[in-house]
Parts: C-alpha cells; structure tokens; sequence
C-alpha cells in the first residue's frame, strides 16, 4: 500500500489541519524572490489517487474530530472547479465534522473563476483562500516577477469577499529593499484598504542567495534593509492601514516583533505602540534585542528585561563581533531570516 502524499509546506496557521495534496509544485514557479518549488514539475495529482488519500487519512484519523484540512500545494485553486468540487465532495463524505477547507490562491487564479464558480466552491466548503499578494506596488511586482499586477491582487480579494470566502493576504515587508520601502509601505496599504481582507499576514523577506532576487543583492541594484528599517517599513505600512476589521498578524518566526497582532479596528494603536517601543531603545539595545531574535535567544520586547536573557543575548552578540568586527548586521539577519523559510 503507497503512502500518503503530503506536500512540502501549509501556511502556519494551518498546523493542526489535516493536508491534502492535490497538486505537485506550483504552476507559475518564476517569482524571483521563492525558491521552494524550483526543482518541482508542476502537475495535477490524479483524481483517483487524492481520493484514495482522503479516504485512507479518514481511516487514519477514524475516532478524531478533524475540523480543518488544507489543500496543498502552491495553489488548489488552479484546478479546474469540477475536479475541486469531486474533491470537496470526498472531503466533506469522509470528514462529517469538516468546518475549514483552505487553500492557496494566486490572485490570478481567483480572477480566472467566474463569481459562480467561486460561490459553487463556497457552499461546497472551501471557505479560506491564503493569497500571496506580497505587495501593492506594480513596480515592486514587476522586479519580482510575481505575474499580476495590482489590479489583478484588488479585483481578486473582492472576489473572494463576494463569495463569502475568508480572505488572507500575505505581504512581505522588506521586498522593495530600501529603493522602495516607502512605496511598498503605502501602496500595499491602500490596497489593502479596499480589498479589506480577514486577515492581514505579515512577513519580513528573507532572499535566498541562489534566487533572482540574490542576484540583485549582488549587483547591487537590490539593497537589503537593516531590521530597524524593515520596522520603519512596517510602521509607516501600519500607519497608512484603515482601522477595519482585518486582523493584523506577525505571525511566522522570521518576524521580528511577533507580539505586533491584533484587530485593525480595535488594536492599531496598541500595535504602533509596541513598534515605537522598539524603535525608541537605546541603539545598543536595539542591536542586541535584534541579534537575540535572530538566535531565538528572545521572542518578545520582553524579554530584554530578563537578566540571564540578556546575558546571554549579549554573550553571542561579542562572540560575533570578535569574529568579524565589521559584520554586516543586514545581511547576517537576512541570511538568518532565508534560512527559516
């Protein structure tokens, strides 16, 4: 008897959720900034074959209460929708207790559906689509290669919403570099502002150096920002959002400041607050709070205040500086930040 066919990532929010792999890679596989599926072909999982896994994770999981399930890979919804309805079918047949069926969604794929097909999918379950929007600039769209413009990211969120689907927008501060950190800040907020998703997920970029984008790195056309910058970024990006109701999450460990969550409408000003306080540190302390992070030596603002912490964020930070006094703080924390996703 083969084995269960699981992809190579979910978004971490979906951790708990039981994964169906329903493609293999991801069919545009060109941003420059991603390389997770570069040596993967792209294809459709035969239909037979993800109903026998959904079949065979039911009998695996029979007596649990599953509740979530995501749709791997890098975007279900490619897939034409009666293939995505026989799949939802099998899903919702064997999972009575089903509540969330989630999915990836390129922009473009959403607006290729028409709003009936997105409906249909709808009332047959799928109810969550991540979408990597990553900014609201057409330019920084363009360095990327991500394959839609912004026209393309607002009319698909608006879609989704129409649908009655849950909408999260991912967006990657940093992937302007400094050349256009105020422009990725503003234009993705107003984005944002009309699309007014569920949920706003905020990611620091990490650039691999064997992508595209690690080749701009190094031709110089691409500057890295330091962390602070990257919170200067996310500052003026929150600044700029509506006070609607989205909830706003630093969720993945390459953020720096992951106690910056909460309610748009309820919690902006408490998440500025926090930014602030880590903005107003000493230099030093700015530095030491930063280096702590990226050895996950802390994880909150804090943790600066715990004395044996401390110690031994500032530990690592000399045995850093002994080795290269002239490090460059940028580039380490990205090289960090690239190696976690």
């Amino acid at each position: 008897m083969r084995d269960i066919e699981i992809g190579p990532i979910r978004p971490p929010s979906e951790s708990n959720s039981l994964l169906i792999r329903v493609t293999r890679g991801c069919h545009w596989n060109k941003c420059y900034f991603c390389g997770l599926y570069k040596s993967m072909r792209f294809s459709m999982r035969p239909i037979d074959e993800t109903i026998e896994d959904i079949r065979r994770q039911a009998q695996l999981n029979r007596g649990k209460k599953i509740t979530s399930c995501f749709l791997q890979d890098g975007d279900a919804l490619v897939l034409k929708t009666d293939y995505l309805l026989r799949i939802l079918n099998a899903i919702n047949q064997n999972f009575p207790d089903m509540q969330y069926i989630t999915s990836y969604a390129r922009a473009d794929s959403i607006t290729r559906k028409s709003p009936a097909e997105l409906k249909a999918l709808r009332q047959a379950g799928l109810n969550h689509l991540y979408s990597g929007m990553e900014t609201g600039s057409d330019r920084i769209l363009k360095l990327i290669n991500k394959g839609f413009d912004v026209d393309t990211v607002v009319k698909s969120g608006c879609m989704a919403k129409e649908a009655d689907m849950i909408l999260s927008e991912f967006i990657l501060l940093g992937i302007g570099g400094k050349e256009l950190s105020e422009e990725n800040a503003v234009q993705t907020a107003m984005a944002l502002n009309i699309i007014q998703p569920d949920f706003i997920r905020v990611h620091a970029t990490g650039i691999k150096p064997e992508s595209k984008l690690g080749e701009f790195v190094r031709d110089g056309s691409f500057t890295l920002q330091s962390e602070e910058e990257i919170v200067v970024e996310q500052k003026l990006f929150l600044q700029q959002l509506h006070e609607m109701d989205s909830y706003y999450v630093n969720e993945h460990i390459i953020n720096l400041l992951l106690e910056v969550r909460g309610n748009l409408r309820t919690e902006k000003q408490e998440m500025l607050s926090t930014i602030d306080r880590f903005l107003a540190l000493p230099t030093n302390e700015k530095l030491l709070f930063t280096v702590g992070r990226r050895l996950n030596i802390f994880f909150l603002l804090d943790d600066l205040k715990k004395p044996e912490l401390h110690q031994e964020a500032e530990k690592n930070l000399q045995q850093i500086l002994s080795k290269n006094p002239d490090v460059d703080f940028a580039a380490l924390c990205n090289y960090v930040r690239q190696s976690q996703i």
